[in-house]
């Protein structure tokens, strides 16, 4: 898998992160089988697109952040335009920080992640 290709799992991954984790509202304390087939399904898919990130040779540190950053931006902005929340504007300027650091991780060159 090319690195382009690890990128597009990750935000793949993040979209599934998305509706697991607004779909756990909905479980009702997992005992709504259908919620709760949802919540597994797309739990373990979103895991799997970060593992195929990984694969291709993102490094760990990169690819967790910039799935967790899609996920918690997405599920807050995906909650509030179906009405579950609002969103203040001091939540809206931490969810932009959020998203200049996954931006900035992406523009990172390569050779500037690794620990040497």
């Amino acid at each position: 898998m090319r690195e382009g290709a690890g990128w597009a799992a990750i935000a793949l991954g993040g979209a599934f992160q998305i509706v697991w984790a607004i779909g756990l509202d909905y479980t009702d304390g997992f005992t709504d089988p259908l919620w709760d087939a949802v919540v597994v399904a797309f739990l373990f898919l979103s895991i799997w697109c970060l593992s195929a990130s990984m694969k291709a040779a993102i490094p760990v540190s990169t690819a967790y952040t910039v799935w967790i950053g899609i996920g918690v931006v997405g599920t807050v902005a995906a909650s509030a335009a179906m009405g579950l929340e609002s969103v203040s504007p001091l939540t809206a300027a931490f969810l932009a920080v959020i998203l200049a650091g996954v931006a900035g991780l992406k523009m990172t060159p390569a050779g500037h992640r690794s620990a040497e």
